[in-house]
C-alpha cells in the first residue's frame, strides 16, 4: 500500500526543482551557481557525494543555504549538534540538548539560510530511498528542547521555499509524504521523529573535566 501512495510523488532533483521554481524570487534573485564540475566532485562529511536533492540546489544557487565548503578541496565542511544549537540558541541553551549529542553522533552539516521555519541542519546519517539525507530540526522554548523531523532534504527544502506547505511542527509533512520521515528516524535513531532530550553536559564541559588536576 505504502508503496503505491509514494510511488508518483516528486522526489530528489525534479521536487527541488520545483522548489526552486516556488522560491526563486527569493532564492534565485542573486543566484549564485556551484560550477558543474565542484559539483560533481564535492563531498560531504562522510566522504559521499551530494544527494541528488543538494546537488539540484547548489547547481542553481549556493548562496541561500549557507553551508560552508573547501572549493579546492571539493568538500563540504562539517560541525556538530552543539554547534547547530550554540548558533540558533546561544551558549545557554547548549546543555539543554545534551541527551541529543549523545544519540545523535554522526557529523551535520549547518544551514545559514535566513527565514527558516526553525534551525535546521542536514544529518550525515543513513540516506532514504531516493538518496537523500535527513534534515534535523530544532526548537527550545521555555526551557524545554526538542529535536528531530528527520524529512528528506529535498522535501525539507521544498516546505522552506513554498513548492510543498510548510510544517506547523518539526517534522510535519504534507500527508502523501509522511512516509519518509517516519522511514528516516527509523534508520537514523530510534523511530520517534521528535523527542525532548534531556539536559546533559557539553564536550565543553567534558573537556574541562579532564583538564582539571587530580586531588593530591
Amino acid at each position: 500500500m505504502a508503496a503505491k501512495k509514494t510511488s508518483g510523488l516528486l522526489r530528489g532533483a525534479k521536487l527541488v526543482k520545483k522548489a526552486l521554481e516556488a522560491g526563486k524570487d527569493r532564492v534565485l534573485a542573486s543566484a549564485e551557481p556551484m560550477p558543474a564540475p565542484l559539483a560533481r566532485k564535492m563531498k560531504l562529511p562522510n566522504g559521499e557525494s551530494l544527494s541528488p536533492g543538494m546537488k539540484e540546489l547548489l547547481l542553481a544557487d549556493t548562496s541561500w543555504i549557507a553551508i560552508d565548503y573547501d572549493d579546492e578541496e571539493a568538500e563540504i565542511e562539517g560541525g556538530s549538534l552543539e554547534d547547530v544549537v550554540e548558533e540558533a540558541f546561544g551558549e545557554d541553551a547548549v546543555a539543554a540538548f545534551g541527551e541529543a549529542y549523545e544519540l545523535l553522533t554522526e557529523d551535520v552539516v549547518l544551514f545559514g539560510a535566513e527565514g527558516l521555519s526553525r534551525p535546521a541542519c542536514l544529518y550525515i546519517g543513513e540516506v532514504d530511498e531516493a538518496g537523500e539525507y535527513p534534515v534535523l530540526q530544532f526548537t527550545w522554548e521555555g526551557g524545554v528542547a526538542r529535536v528531530g523531523g528527520f524529512v528528506p532534504f529535498d522535501v525539507w527544502l521544498a516546505q522552506e521555499l513554498g513548492g510543498l506547505e510548510r510544517g506547523k511542527d518539526i517534522g510535519d509533512v504534507p500527508e502523501e509524504y509522511a512516509a519518509f520521515p517516519k522511514a528516516l528516524a527509523e534508520s537514523n535513531f530510534d523511530g520517534r521523529i521528535v523527542f525532548e532530550p534531556k539536559a546533559g553536559e557539553t564536550a565543553a564541559d567534558d573537556d574541562e573535566a579532564d583538564e582539571a588536576p587530580a586531588d593530591a
